[in-house]
């Protein structure tokens, strides 16, 4: 039985012998009729209308030729993504420069007006000049080549709509507005560059994804452009999120080998990378050309980025180092195990010789139940080890940040003391104190009973939990200034004008030393939205971005500095001093490494 995918590769073969644009003319004229007298054929489409693209579709290439569609690498990828996710989320493609992507969504939308009865679709674009480009020099050239056959009976065929009567099938391209939308009822939504939308993706949302049937078809795309409401949609996990690397585009490749004759420290550093990621010599010449056509070179990691974190530049000068950042997540492959503790409460009671006292909590029986909706990642269990007799066992430290008003997380990140390396990480933005405080105390005894510092700015309920549990090897401040001068130990750790920039500082200095011992995606996602604010302000995260889990890593990183002597910070009446390990009141002991 004759397939379409049979009919595309006889359009390939001829196309590939001949490269005559009037051959295929003649030889999409025949593919049409068969289509339209086979039923199958025509039934295959109705289900997939993206099928007719390859099959019957013209456009004009970057060197303004005429020549038959066929997928490139990416809009392939993106064909295959849109068949197997479906329609549950929207689809949000973030990508580099003239990689394809309006073309083969216009495409998609264009088949689905002329093969489906009752289809609404609409494309927003971020400009005028690009509602022309989208509808005239893309849309209607594509259009205009079809065989008449193929073409539906038109009612408006304007400069901006094209409406099938007999089908009741329409497409709109317009540019985006707040109110625009809102009085239709639309089946496919194409958001256009949208983070160079001049109106508030937000208030659009409200009038035109309104509009859009229950399972209507919408796609987000775009260049990045700095942090606003596109880079937050991409994190809201709201969407399928589609990254294509410029380097997935065939034709980014040249022999102009000239260019790799570098001096750039930079260009160099990121060359080695791409190397190292198997790009071929052909595509760093490539790369290092367009690179050194940039007056602005910091624009190549937004025009043509390595990573979705380097796509969305900052907007502040962030205190981390961006680029390292960036080289390290391009080749990031640390695995981890995701879930939570279980565990068992007992009430004990506690009692004297004249009755019951009153109760007390323990925590038995921990285990690390693994659930893809976990909210604790582990990358490296705890390090025990019994030699002749003597029990071996690695110090680790956690330091927690608990969620603060608004839409904060909570946060914790356990290190390897021995090396600093972050070996599990604690993130969830909704979760009950006592509940968060019972998750940490399983984390630290799982820990070989780690050193735990949970910041208390917020709460210090966690704390209280911690210590009602009987958490023996909590950090410790004395609070002096008190009646007699008498210290007064003080559980937590106190983040203020003072601490705030020691602890920070210390942590860049560690992942400027070694940004690999950092494991966790998202610790080093929201690294490069720490930011030392354009008006004077301390540094912190970039407006809509977070920034807990980089104070519990500063924490962390800075309760494990140093074991064997106490650290000492004046912070506005407080002598602050860790607690360690071989502290006599923790019960604590291990072999030095």
């Amino acid at each position: 039985m004759l397939r379409l995918k049979d009919l595309v590769e006889k359009r390939k073969k001829r196309w590939e012998e001949l490269h005559s644009i009037e051959h295929d003319t003649a030889l999409v004229n025949a593919i049409a009729d068969k289509i339209l007298d086979s039923k199958e054929l025509r039934e295959e489409i109705r289900e997939k209308p993206w099928l007719l693209i390859e099959c019957c579709f013209s456009l004009v290439d970057k060197k303004k030729r005429n020549v038959p569609f066929f997928f490139n690498k990416v809009q392939r990828d993106f064909i295959e993504k849109l068949e197997q996710y479906g329609r549950k989320k929207p689809f949000f493609v973030l990508k580099g420069r003239q990689q394809g992507f309006t073309t083969i969504i216009t495409a998609i939308q264009l088949a689905f007006a002329i093969v489906r009865r009752n289809f609404s679709g609409f494309t927003l674009a971020d400009r005028d000049d690009n509602t022309k480009t989208i509808f005239i020099d893309k849309a209607k050239v594509m259009y205009n080549a079809l065989p008449e056959r193929l073409k539906p009976h038109e009612k408006l065929n304007s400069v901006n709509e094209l409406f099938f009567d007999k089908l009741n099938s329409s497409w709109r391209v317009t540019s985006a507005s707040a109110n625009v939308g809102r009085s239709r009822t639309l089946s496919f939504i194409h958001y256009s560059e949208i983070a160079f939308f001049r109106c508030d993706l937000s208030d659009l949302q409200k009038s035109i994804q309104e509009a859009a049937i229950e399972d209507a078809l919408c796609i987000y795309e775009t260049t990045a452009n700095g942090f606003n409401e596109a880079k937050e949609l991409w994190d809201s996990e709201s969407c399928v999120n589609l990254f294509y690397e410029w380097w997935q585009s065939e034709e980014y490749s040249c022999t102009e080998y000239e260019y790799l004759d570098v001096a750039d420290e930079w260009l160099s550093k990121r060359l080695a990378v791409l190397e190292k990621k198997g790009l071929s010599r052909e595509q760093l010449a490539w790369y290092a050309k367009k690179y050194k056509s940039y007056i602005d070179k910091t624009a190549i990691r937004q025009e043509y980025p390595c990573t979705p974190e380097e796509a969305f530049v900052s907007s502040g000068d962030c205190i981390f180092d961006k680029d390292a950042i960036s080289n390290y997540l391009s080749t990031f492959d640390v695995k981890s195990k995701l879930g939570y503790f279980e565990y068992k409460e007992v009430v004990k009671e506690i009692k004297n010789e004249t009755g019951i006292l009153g109760y007390t909590t323990e925590i038995k029986d921990i285990s690390f139940k693994e659930d893809k909706n976990g909210y604790i990642s582990i990358v490296e269990g705890p390090y025990v080890e019994k030699k002749g007799g003597t029990k071996m066992v690695k110090p680790y430290v956690i330091g927690a940040d608990t969620a603060g008003a608004g839409l904060d997380y909570f946060t914790a990140k356990v290190l390897d003391n021995t090396t600093g390396r972050c070996v599990a990480t604690l993130h969830k933005q909704r979760i009950d104190e006592d509940l968060f405080a019972k998750q940490i105390y399983c984390l630290g005894k799982y820990y070989n009973d780690a050193l735990v510092a949970v910041e208390t700015n917020y709460s210090r309920h966690p704390v209280r939990v911690l210590r009602e549990l009987g958490y023996s090897n909590l950090y410790v401040a004395k609070k002096i200034g008190t009646a007699m001068d008498t210290p007064e130990n003080y559980y937590g750790f106190v983040t203020s004008s003072i601490t705030r920039p020691i602890i920070i500082s210390n942590l860049v200095s560690v992942m400027r030393e070694d940004i690999t011992l950092e494991t966790d995606r998202q610790t080093l996602k929201e690294m490069t939205t720490f930011i030392k604010r354009a008006d004077g302000r301390r540094a912190a995260a970039a407006d809509g971005t977070h920034d807990d889990l980089v104070m519990a890593s500063a924490i962390a990183h800075f309760i494990g500095i140093d074991y064997e002597h106490q650290i000492k910070t004046i912070d506005e009446g407080f002598d602050v001093l860790a607690q360690f390990y071989n502290d006599t009141d923790t019960g604590n002991s291990y072999v030095e490494w």
